[in-house]
């Protein structure tokens, strides 16, 4: 005859017991916080997947973050290009008006005086920056305005003219794994005029520690404006004399030339961020689905569980009462 010990009764008793309340509180704790997992322990595999899911998602929604920041920066870019259009195609009707031989001198000189207001303004929208305090075409310097009139190259011999005190460079926004796009239109060009402003960056020359002083590259566009300007007016001061309303309509047509340039590449840029922007948030919503089915508690199935529960452990607890009084003194 198999005989059971009465303490054995009572060990596998507590330690069915104290199993299901084990179940009972984990349930409880999946209800109350909503996780199916509220310690990795619970299901590692689950727990480890979830881990990458949200890994992904981070760096996902970085790229988010990067992508509105180049949205806006080029955005705002496209305004200022606009707005140094705009002021160049003023500017070309006012040199267009001064070619009427019919002007006095008075006359030329007013239209001269309304053309520096309007350059000043370029030059103002030409320094503009982003809401940051960058300068949005000045390449990689942040320190001081781009566009500057006066001595460029610390040669008292020399007359001021406007230089370029940016570079060349053209600043990048991750945006994707592996999507760079130019979020910046520098206003020089690497080794020959160009750029926005007509700065041939080869020129630029550093001051070492002694003299000669930093030799900065002129802005072309805006140094052969002020040309036809000073030409206009009686009594203006020129670089060099010229016909001041057949240059500067050229002049200008050479800087709204290297604006639409950069203004149809920002319009090519927005649309391709439209697009990323779609499918990145696309994506974030898949990985918040993912996360959700391995990480959030079903209500309805947790509770059905949970009633299960607590129901075997009821019965476990009244069975244990009843084994625990059972005495062969009860039958004797």
């Amino acid at each position: 005859m198999l005989r059971v010990a009465t303490s054995f009764i009572y060990d596998r008793n507590i330690f069915q017991m104290q199993r299901n309340q084990r179940e009972v509180v984990s349930t409880q704790q999946q209800v109350a916080s909503g996780r199916k997992m509220v310690t990795p322990a619970d299901d590692p595999v689950r727990s480890a997947r979830s881990l990458e899911l949200q890994q992904s998602q981070l760096v996902n929604r970085q790229f988010l973050e990067n992508l509105g920041y180049a949205q806006d920066v080029l955005r705002l870019t496209d305004s200022r290009l606009s707005e140094m259009t705009s002021t160049l195609q003023y500017m070309r009707d006012k040199f267009i008006q001064a070619g009427n031989a019919a002007l006095t001198p008075s006359d030329r000189a007013a239209i001269a005086e309304d053309l520096r207001a309007q350059l000043r303004n370029l030059v103002a929208l030409g320094n503009s920056q982003d809401g940051v305090g960058n300068y949005l075409f000045a390449g990689y310097k942040n320190d001081q305005p781009p566009l500057v009139f006066g001595d460029h190259d610390g040669n008292p011999l020399t007359a001021d003219r406007y230089y370029y005190r940016g570079d060349a460079n053209v600043k990048q926004m991750k945006v994707g794994e592996t999507v760079l796009v130019d979020v910046t239109f520098p206003g020089s060009a690497p080794s020959t005029v160009g750029g926005l402003f007509g700065a041939d960056q080869s020129t630029f020359v550093p001051s070492p520690p002694n003299p000669p002083p930093t030799v900065y590259p002129e802005a072309t566009f805006l140094n052969d404006l002020y040309n036809a300007i000073e030409s206009l007016d009686p009594n203006g001061t020129p670089y060099a004399p010229v016909h001041g309303p057949t240059f500067g309509a050229q002049a200008v047509d050479r800087m709204i030339a290297a604006l639409q340039e950069a203004t149809a590449k920002v319009g090519s840029q927005l649309a391709q961020l439209d697009g990323i922007a779609q499918l990145n948030r696309a994506l974030d919503e898949d990985y918040t689905r993912a996360r959700s089915r391995i990480e959030d508690t079903d209500y309805h199935e947790a509770l059905s569980r949970l009633a299960q529960q607590q129901m075997v452990l009821q019965a476990a607890q009244q069975s244990f009462v009843k084994v625990s009084n059972l005495s062969l003194f009860n039958y004797l």
